[in-house]
């Protein structure tokens, strides 16, 4: 499904501050697996979510999407099969445009625009259909700009509008960093059920060992460029926070921390 092969990242090239992240970094995904990513900050977890979006480039190496060199893709091109929820609520979707606006721009990805018109009767109502499951009341704030809702409600918003068309690959890039936690909780129970329901391949950065144990179905432990754990179905089961925490200090201990 989602293979990178031999992959060299270097920050800061020919500085001072050159740093070598990957150096022949292999990892793949299978089709529909949920891979909860943890690591400490600069052991490659968001890289690598930058590497297969396409917001970064490798210097070596290949990236494969369902058998597709995607390696020198831009990132809009990949946009088209990759979906992704950021940390920041505010960089999910258009702040000054209203929700059905929003819906109604997601919905038609990949599809070419005409002089019909972008929104119905019809379609607005399908959106409040799709929206009415969250509990949160957005369908009845359809026409209220995006900029106007609560972070919790803007991530479970960028949720639904990022899996409301066919992808590939779902991305989530500590999605519920920024939210309380009764929200972090709602948005993670919401983001199980469409990556099940859906049956989407889902690459997960979390901080919260919690989440990685309780959700996906694989979970993998990041160091310095390296894949330190890798555990799937039944022996990521057996992982507990306290065993993920134990190695979590280990290697920080080991860097100096």
């Amino acid at each position: 499904m989602l293979e990178l092969k031999n992959i060299r990242k270097v920050f800061n090239r020919g500085t001072p501050d050159e740093t070598v992240l990957f150096d022949g970094f292999d990892f793949s995904v299978k089709e529909g697996e949920f891979v909860s990513i943890v690591g400490s900050n600069g052991s490659g977890k968001t890289t690598l979510l930058n590497l297969v979006s396409g917001t970064l480039f490798p210097e070596e190496g290949q990236i494969f999407l369902k058998g597709e060199d995607i390696t020198s893709q831009k990132e809009f091109v990949r946009a088209r099969r990759i979906g992704r929820v950021f940390q920041d609520p505010s960089r999910g979707a258009a702040n000054n445009m209203t929700i059905a606006e929003n819906m109604a721009i997601a919905e038609n990805k990949n599809k070419r625009y005409g002089l019909s018109a972008g929104l119905s009767k019809k379609r607005i109502e399908a959106y409040r259909d799709l929206l009415h499951p969250l509990g949160l009341g957005l369908e009845d704030r359809m026409n209220v700009p995006v900029g106007a809702l609560s972070g919790g409600q803007r991530q479970m918003l960028t949720l639904t509008i990022a899996t409301m068309t066919p992808i590939d690959l779902l991305l989530l890039d500590e999605h519920t960093a920024a939210l309380d936690p009764k929200t972090a909780e709602q948005a993670m129970e919401l983001t199980d059920k469409i990556v099940r329901e859906k049956k989407i391949t889902t690459l997960m950065v979390t901080h919260n060992l919690r989440f990685a144990e309780q959700y996906g179905t694989r979970l993998c432990m990041f160091d310095k460029g390296h894949v330190v754990l890798d555990a799937a179905d039944e022996q990521k089961k057996r992982q507990k926070v306290e065993n993920l925490l134990t190695l979590f200090n280990e290697i920080s201990i080991e860097c100096g921390n």
